[in-house]
């Protein structure tokens, strides 16, 4: 009888697949089971990846892979800089309004203070 037996790695956590099939043995008079290695099991869809699978990716695929992945990030970092040119701008105008508003709150407390000085002068 053979079942399939799944083992995880306790320090990687990754997770394998072994084919195990039991047997009898006749010199200790015990059933025995003996695992062949099938292959890994992918993380996300639970499914094995079998050994001879796992390293066949030709060349030509691999580059082809690592270009697609390679222009992926380059509109990704072509978006990102658009975000920081357009937060960097934001936040000058940011700036800018502060400014204008300090000024006017020191001309508001300007008046302030010489009306206060104002009405000190005129009360003694």
């Amino acid at each position: 009888m053979s079942c399939i037996v799944y083992q995880t790695d306790k320090k990687t956590g990754v997770k394998y697949a072994y084919e195990s099939v039991s047997y009898w043995d006749k010199e200790k008079q015990q059933p025995r089971s003996k695992r062949t290695y099938i292959g890994r099991v992918d993380p996300v869809t639970n499914e094995i990846i079998r050994k001879k699978e796992r390293n066949t990716h030709s060349a030509d695929e691999l580059q082809e892979d690592s270009a697609n992945e390679l222009e992926k990030l380059r509109k990704e970092l072509a978006l990102k800089e658009e975000e920081i040119r357009s937060l960097t701008s934001a936040l000058k105008e940011k700036d800018r309004t502060i400014s204008r508003l300090s000024k006017s709150l020191n001309k508001i407390r300007e008046m302030a203070e010489s009306e206060l000085s104002a009405i000190q002068n005129t009360g003694e």
